[in-house]
């Protein structure tokens, strides 16, 4: 899955990546100024060719934003580097089935051939281990359940990484529409300032009302520099994430629609990276118990070596075939103990599993609930804001007929702005809450990847 998203693989992975913006942070692993400054994109590479993409700085997508920021993380390369060791000690738990060459050099001095002098010893073994009453059969296991549990933590790794990336996206895009909405409400102010003007010229309307209507604009403007100062923070935020600034990324409406575009937000509880982990580390328990009680007993194989020595008359130039049997009793209970801390463990294990399964719950409920609340909020909003602009355009008639002051169509105005803030702000919980749904289910970077693939 982690592979397939946006076609990168994370194994050997990089990124070109420094914005055309103004002062992008430099990318950690490699990039090429020139090339992205020339061409206003960034290429993600992947270990094949053939599967790597150029995304378009300017108006990036959700998708394209996340795909970027997996490709560069380091705590996926953290993990991906973790499932590399993991797998590693797999092949050193099977390697104890395999025989062992065993040799041993001793150049000294002593008595060789009755004389004297500097001389040589060595020798030269095999072994085959034969059966443990299940140890070495338990390390497997355990080492197996170990790879697969740290395979699910970078899945899981990486949906975190992702629902990191989506909320800084969101949160940049929100603030992207309320600075366009802060613009609509100058313009607006400035219009009516221009109305208010030319009816002060005629004699219809007193001069305050045109010191009002300046008033008016410039808290207008200070709004708008409250809304630009929110987009550069979360502009500052993404570029940590991807690497580069975009100065125009997809609308709120845009994002929701390629959500929306994603499906129902449901799966199976049991699937999702996390308690998949939680569940290879209770097998991983499970297994280390089974070593535990096996290493009670004695472990059985078959020997064979050869020795020789520089010394003509030797005897230990004899070779030898047997049965090794080897192992070992602790005074202290130490096997005891190991069987008691392995049983601990387990039971440790088997509550994290239940405690991750809690947690994932929770955090689906919660987010469907934050669902339905922005859902309600967005249709609330959007219609206070058509009330708003019809009781504005009222006022406005009223006031040109001396029936309403000015600061009522100044103050609708404004509610507008309010009212538009608010729905843009329920907009932004209403995605967010769906994205932490997909990742709590573990299937956001699955579903984008899907969606990319789609993509013409």
């Amino acid at each position: 899955m982690v592979a397939a998203f946006c076609a990168i693989g994370l194994a050997g992975c990089e990124t070109g990546a420094t914005g055309p913006a103004a002062n992008p942070p430099v990318n950690r692993q490699s990039g090429s100024t020139s090339e992205v400054l020339h061409t206003g994109s960034v290429r993600v590479a992947a270990s094949k060719p053939s599967e790597a993409l150029r995304i378009k700085i300017e108006g990036m997508n959700l998708a394209e934003a996340i795909g970027i920021a997996i490709s560069r993380h380091p705590d996926i390369s953290r993990a991906n580097a973790v499932v590399a060791q993991s797998a590693s000690e797999v092949a050193i738990a099977r390697s104890a089935w395999y025989p062992a060459l065993t040799y041993n050099v001793q150049p000294g001095y002593g008595t060789f051939g009755g004389e004297r002098k500097a001389g040589l010893h060595g020798s030269l073994g095999v072994t085959q281990l034969i059966y443990d009453f299940g140890k070495t059969p338990g390390q497997v296991s355990a080492a197996s359940a170990t790879l697969s549990q740290r395979r699910h933590l970078l899945n899981d790794t990486t949906e975190t990484v992702a629902y990191e990336t989506a909320a800084v996206f969101v949160e940049l895009a929100a603030g992207q529409d309320m600075k366009a909405a802060a613009s609509r409400q100058v313009k607006a102010l400035q219009d009516i300032h221009a109305k208010i003007r030319q009816r002060v010229q005629a004699g219809l309307s007193d001069a305050s009302d045109q010191s009002q209507a300046d008033v008016a604009i410039q808290r207008a403007s200070a709004e708008g520099l409250k809304a630009g100062t929110r987009f550069d923070l979360s502009a500052g935020k993404l570029a940590e994430l991807i690497g580069v600034r975009p100065q125009r990324i997809a609308t709120l409406a845009g994002t929701q629609k390629l959500l929306q575009s994603l499906g129902a937000e449901a799966g199976n509880l049991e699937q999702t990276p996390a308690i998949r982990a939680a569940s290879a580390a209770v097998d991983a328990a499970d297994a280390q118990l089974r070593v535990a009680k096996a290493d009670r007993w004695p472990s059985l194989g078959i020997t064979a070596s050869q020795s020789r020595s520089s010394a003509a008359d030797s005897s230990d130039d004899k070779p030898f075939v047997g049965l090794a049997i080897s192992g070992g009793f602790s005074l202290g209970g130490l096997a005891q103990h190991k069987v008691a801390a392995a049983e601990a463990e387990k039971r440790a294990s088997a509550q994290a599993l239940e405690n991750q399964r809690l947690v994932t719950r929770t955090a689906l409920g919660s987010a469907e609930t934050e669902t339905a609340g922005a859902a309600a909020r967005l249709v609330s909003y959007n219609k206070v804001i058509a009330l708003t602009r019809s009781s504005r355009d009222l006022y406005w008639q009223e006031y040109t007929l001396n029936k309403r002051p000015l600061t009522d169509v100044i103050n609708a105005e404004r509610d507008v702005y309010t009212a538009e803030g608010e729905r843009i702000n329920a907009a932004a919980d209403g995605i967010v809450s769906k994205i932490k749904a997909y990742a709590a289910l573990g299937r956001l970077t699955a579903m984008l990847s899907q969606k990319m693939r789609e993509k013409p």
